[in-house]
């Protein structure tokens, strides 16, 4: 009697096992082809003769010497991971809905063998119209540099050359004559200082940090007195777009302002007699 309810215990605990294996067996699953290891190494415990009966997304079910067992995808060492073709978690996942995959799947859709041929055709046909051209012109090649690099040259020397000029008149129209100096880079604020009436120890005060900009506001200040301009001129300078209008207006316009020149006293006429 005993050993009649023993069995019936052992055959309904298997009873339930199995119904849990079908219960834990995805649907589609049926007709995956079992896999079969020697040794499935997870941690310190090792699984032999184990055959992989389910695979699912984030575990297996196996039937091994010593049993049945679940185990997750994540403790699976990597080559059966991958053997059982399941991704490597630690590779970096490739975005499929962003803009940039969107548009390379695009361009791969459209890029045709006729379309390739297209695009090949008009870019052979302009190299072989532009670079004849080019070369020729002297813009590409081996004569590019020096072009180039003179061009640049002699556009510097030009504006170096006229903003000299202009600093000469200045000098000139403030009572100053500005000798050589004027020419001569970095030198040529001697001959403006003493134009704005500045002592040239202010020349010094130019290399100093922070205090550079003292002598370069005084100055725009005093050479506009100096020509005999109103403070807006000087106002002007200090502008970094009007700075520009304000120096050649030193340089070309002649004598004061007309809100500053006063004239010659009137003559007071009287009647003498005779």
């Amino acid at each position: 009697m005993c050993a009649d309810r023993f069995h019936q215990y052992v055959a309904s605990r298997l009873l339930w096992l199995a119904m849990a294996a079908l219960l834990m067996r995805p649907l589609g699953a049926a007709g995956v082809t079992e896999e079969t290891f020697d040794v499935i190494q997870i941690g310190t415990h090792a699984y032999t003769n184990a055959t992989v009966t389910t695979k699912a997304k984030s575990y297996i079910f196996i039937m091994h010497a010593g049993g049945m067992a679940s185990i997750k995808v994540a403790q699976l060492p990597p080559d059966v991971r991958k053997k059982l073709g399941y991704a490597d978690p630690s590779a970096p996942k490739e975005a499929t809905n962003g803009p940039a995959v969107w548009m390379k799947k695009g361009i791969a859709k459209l890029d045709a063998p006729q379309i390739k041929e297209f695009r090949n055709q008009i870019e052979q046909n302009w190299r072989n119209q532009s670079t004849p051209r080019l070369t020729a012109m002297g813009l590409i090649g081996p004569k590019l540099n020096w072009t180039v690099l003179g061009i640049v040259l002699l556009i510097c020397v030009s504006v170096y050359l006229f903003h000299c000029y202009c600093s000469m008149l200045i000098c000139r129209k403030a009572g100053h004559p500005p000798g050589f100096l004027v020419w001569v880079p970095l030198l040529q604020l001697l001959p403006m200082l003493r134009a704005a009436g500045m002592s040239r120890w202010w020349f010094v005060a130019y290399f100093v940090p922070l205090l550079n900009f003292v002598p370069s506001i005084l100055w725009c200040f005093k050479i506009a007195k100096a020509r005999g301009k109103s403070l807006w001129i000087g106002v002007l300078l200090l502008l970094p777009v009007t700075n520009l209008f304000a120096f050649l207006y030193l340089a070309f316009s002649d004598g004061p302002d007309s809100g500053d020149d006063q004239g010659p006293e009137p003559k007071v006429m009287s009647l003498q007699a005779v």
